[in-house]
């Protein structure tokens, strides 16, 4: 399989043209939207008090993600996020390999902050169970997610996370930059 170099040595002898998967997201990004912003609303919650709830619906599944925002996180410092994606055993029932409560302590943190977002990404098709990784993950679905962070003008992120060593590929061309990690749990 050939790398970028050799692709970009072989384009200019042949006088051909190279695109990046960056390059075809960005393109994409120009032209396919694939969420809107279906309802935006002032809601109240234990974890936090007063959030503006956001909508975001999924044009080709229809399936609705929620983005609950605190403060002004369209400035250009980074902006404290965290990314969930909804279980129903481990966010319900508190079953499963997260710690409880994870959700909750996540949007206090961003209240006591005062400013920041906490995206819930849910997947209709998920199934209940799944084996758990070992080790750093590499989060390569993020084009929705993504995009609705870049649909409300986030570029510097700092992640709430446990897992600080997660990669997430493709948020450049989204013009989405990971700027830091902070930690959910104290541990």
């Amino acid at each position: 399989m050939a790398r970028l170099p050799d692709l970009v040595t072989f384009a200019r002898k042949h006088g051909l043209k190279i695109g990046t998967i960056t390059d075809l997201i960005a393109y994409r990004r120009r032209h396919d939207n694939l969420v809107r912003e279906t309802l935006t609303k002032p809601v109240t919650s234990a974890y936090g008090g007063e959030w503006i709830m956001r909508v975001f619906t999924d044009v080709t599944e229809g399936t609705e993600h929620v983005v609950l925002t605190k403060g002004d996180i369209t400035t250009p410092e980074p902006v404290l996020v965290r990314t969930h994606a909804l279980n129903v055993l481990e966010d319900v029932l508190a079953l499963g390999p997260s710690p409880e409560g994870e959700l909750a302590r996540a949007m206090r943190i961003i209240a006591e902050e005062g400013r920041g977002a906490v995206c819930l990404f849910r997947d209709p098709k998920a199934k209940l169970l799944t084996e758990e990784e070992d080790g750093p993950r590499t989060i390569k679905q993020t084009g929705l997610g993504a995009q609705i962070l870049s649909t409300m003008g986030l570029k510097q992120l700092i992640l709430l996370t446990d897992s600080p060593l997660t990669r997430y590929l493709g948020l450049d061309a989204y013009d989405l930059h990971i700027a830091g990690t902070r930690p959910i749990t104290k541990g």
